[in-house]
């Protein structure tokens, strides 16, 4: 049966002592110490950047620094692994002190024996291990939390926004109603209604296909750019039926293929949407222009959906495409849709960012652009 491996750097300048160490770490019947040894702090350091260990005996008073010094610099500088201080009788007070400063273990010269010295270590790896899934643990429950939390104030948020524009085109037809004769309009509420509940089903679709994005992998296979840019477009002009939408698709192919899946489109949706739901202008143009680019050893297909709207203002440039920024960016816009096409993006190792259709002026429209790995077919 083969034993368990343990490697150990042990920082100790009295060779005496290190000697009787690796003896007593010879006679283990469990576990195979490999132990590599160095007389100075600097020296364990440079050892400890080049090789890979499982732990660290430190002796506290070295050549080139003593005491809570020795303590501070190795905290400081080893990181993950833990750490078992070695020191005199004199010292026991100081080495019960480095506890606090992130060491896991002391023992003192002249008590330790075979026994004592590989339980130590074994119990102090195993507690460090245990601690370090435990703080990994408590981050996801953390990150799970800040998530759930997220999504229950986008839902109130929204939702409250949602039936708030119901309610006040009820109160606006009643009052109609009640006064005709005072109204030169009467509003469609039929149509005001039904706009949001269509919202209302956005929200609910993002946020499911946005936490499906987070919680599972996704696979990735080649896609044609080109068709699925053709379904977003149809899909949108069915949607904004009363506006008028020109669009022009720039490619030197047909045929271009990334890695993705049918999440694409769903980001390819959203950037047009955005598009024409920010967009004060009689006649919206957006602009589809799709190439290739070579970046960092990596062939991309790049697109960009260039439109004539209202803009991103350099401020909200980086931060457009995070969580609740399009809420606060954009008024009455749904907090998820650039979010869910920033996750998708993501989780086709690809890029996305936003600059002005016409530079130093983002008034004059923006262009989202959006760098994917080619498939190579």
């Amino acid at each position: 049966m083969n034993k368990e491996v343990i490697q150990i750097l042990l920082i100790e300048d009295n060779l005496g002592d290190a000697r009787l160490i690796q003896e007593f770490l010879k006679g283990s019947k469990k576990v195979d110490f490999i132990l590599k040894i160095h007389e100075t702090l600097s020296e364990g350091l440079e050892e400890f950047l080049n090789n890979k260990f499982d732990i660290v005996l430190l002796d506290l008073n070295l050549p080139d620094s003593s005491g809570y010094d020795t303590v501070k610099i190795i905290n400081e500088k080893i990181k993950f692994i833990p750490i078992i201080v070695l020191t005199g009788r004199d010292d026991e007070d100081l080495a019960l002190k480095s506890l606090k400063f992130g060491i896991q273990d002391y023992l003192i010269k002249g008590k330790i024996d075979p026994n004592l010295l590989e339980r130590s270590i074994l119990y102090t790896i195993e507690r460090y291990r245990f601690i370090e899934a435990f703080k990994l643990s408590e981050k996801r429950i953390r990150e799970e939390l800040n998530r759930n939390n997220f999504y229950k104030d986008l839902f109130i948020h929204d939702i409250n926004d949602i039936f708030q524009g119901i309610m006040s085109a009820t109160q606006i037809y009643n009052m109609q109603l009640k006064n005709p004769e005072n109204s030169n309009y009467i509003i469609d509420i039929n149509e005001i209604i039904e706009n949001q509940i269509k919202r209302g089903a956005q929200l609910i679709s993002n946020v499911r296909k946005l936490s499906q994005l987070e919680e599972t992998e996704i696979s990735l296979e080649p896609v044609l750019v080109y068709n699925f840019i053709l379904k977003s477009i149809k899909t949108l002009l069915d949607t904004y039926k009363n506006q008028i939408i020109n669009f022009q698709v720039i490619s030197p192919h047909n045929n271009l293929s990334v890695l993705a899946n049918d999440f694409l489109e769903e980001a390819f949706d959203n950037v047009l949407i955005n598009a024409v739901r920010h967009n004060e202008n009689p006649i919206i143009e957006i602009t589809i222009k799709i190439s290739k680019e070579f970046l960092n050893q990596i062939n991309y297909i790049k697109i960009e959906f260039i439109d004539n709207g209202v803009g991103i203002e350099d401020s909200r440039k980086e931060s457009i495409f995070l969580r609740g920024s399009e809420k606060d960016t954009y008024k009455g816009g749904l907090g998820l849709g650039l979010c869910l096409v920033s996750k998708i993006i993501e989780n086709c190792k690809g890029k996305i960012w936003v600059k002005d259709r016409i530079e130093g002026d983002y008034s004059q429209g923006s262009n989202i652009a959006m760098l994917i790995p080619a498939s190579g077919e």
